[in-house]
């Protein structure tokens, strides 16, 4: 079963063009979540895990998953 976060609305994703799923592992990323522990909540492989946190990254122009959480919360994604 998916889990997903009901307080990540549909809309929070239009920053940077992030994905609902990008925005999704960023938050379980800023809740101190592994990619390993993150691939278990949301029913995924770890490597599509680290995949959506490389988009993300990309998307929002920094080099590492921190910076990436960090743009995402003062964003006000989750």
């Amino acid at each position: 079963m998916e889990h997903t976060n009901p307080d990540i609305s549909v809309q929070t994703h239009c920053y940077k063009g992030l994905t609902l799923r990008e925005v999704e592992v960023l938050k379980w990323s800023a809740e101190g979540k592994t990619a390993a522990e993150v691939a278990i909540i949301l029913d995924l492989k770890i490597r599509t895990v680290n995949f959506h946190i490389g988009s993300a990254k990309r998307k929002i122009g920094v080099t590492n998953k921190t910076s990436a959480v960090v743009h995402a919360a003062l964003q006000g994604l989750f």
